[in-house]
């Protein structure tokens, strides 16, 4: 933290890392500012982006041929390579924070979080918790690897925090930051490591981030089946093995795959195969699974 009354600023404290554009997303810098009055600003163009949120007061931003009145929880993006100034109000001036950051996916996280080449600017209602993690930042300047990675963990929660925000204010139904493909991956291997336990799929929704019909309909369009067909296929395919290759009686087969009550169970397997689990066994070991019943 610096106090210099010589200077155009009342306060200001600061962190500035060097750049890191090759990363995943990186922090490069951060800080607070309180400022004079009618105090003025433009910094240079920069490859990174730099988010500015007002904590007091009010001022000017001009960028492009843009020009907005903001005040207290107005949120500025300058995005890389573009030119930008602000100023402080003569009255009333701001006080803010900003941080800046790049990497890869550093784009990605600005537009989840309600930024963009057009947008420019946004409202922000989590301002409490933004400062408080540019708070933590500033309290570990050391440059050492461990204070990196902490600094850079809190920059993501930074995002983390914005991008949960806009998406509960905005967020209209199915739509998510990932394709259909990643969430159908995500869910299969759940189902194929937990299908002899107790599954729902509403739950399964929930842990994945997305709502129960929009899981259901990324599996018809993917797999050609609901998650609960998926899951009743694996099962049969299971004890299909077993009734191959074990001696394990049909009870115990039944909760070998999921099914708590065998009758259930029977009652599920012969629909499907048009023979009971114990006739299966005694029938032929060479009884054929359905084709649409191979879980790929």
């Amino acid at each position: 933290m610096e106090h210099d009354p010589g200077t155009n600023l009342r306060f200001k404290a600061f962190l500035d890392n060097e750049s890191q554009d090759s990363v995943e997303l990186a922090l490069n810098y951060c800080g607070i500012e309180e400022c004079r009055p009618g105090y003025h600003h433009s910094p240079p163009k920069r490859s990174i982006y730099l988010i500015h949120i007002i904590l007091k007061g009010k001022g000017t931003l001009e960028i492009g041929d843009q020009t907005f009145q903001l005040g207290v929880n107005d949120a500025f993006l300058i995005p890389p390579y573009i030119k930008g100034s602000y100023k402080a109000d003569r009255e009333e001036p701001w006080v803010y924070m900003w941080i800046g950051f790049s990497g890869l996916k550093a784009y990605e996280c600005l537009t989840q979080a309600g930024f963009g080449q057009q947008r420019l600017v946004r409202q922000v209602t989590c301002t409490k918790h933004l400062h408080e993690i540019i708070r933590k930042m500033l309290e570990i300047p050391q440059l050492t690897l461990v204070n990196e990675l902490r600094r850079n963990s809190m920059m993501q929660w930074f995002l983390s925090e914005l991008i949960q925000e806009y998406q509960t204010l905005h967020k209209t139904p199915d739509t998510y930051p990932y394709s259909m493909g990643a969430y159908v991956s995500y869910a299969k291997g759940f189902l194929v490591e937990n299908y002899n336990k107790k599954v729902r799929v509403n739950e399964l929704a929930d842990q994945i981030g997305i709502n129960r019909s929009y899981l259901a309909k990324s599996f018809k369009k993917m797999l050609g089946c609901s998650p609960q067909q998926f899951l009743v296929n694996l099962r049969m395919e299971k004890a299909v093995a077993m009734l191959k290759n074990t001696e394990f009686p049909v009870n115990q087969i039944a909760a070998e795959v999921g099914y708590e009550n065998p009758l259930t169970f029977s009652k599920i397997f012969k629909q499907r195969y048009g023979i009971s689990p114990k006739n299966y066994r005694a029938s032929a070991a060479t009884f054929p699974t359905a084709q649409d019943d191979r879980v790929e």
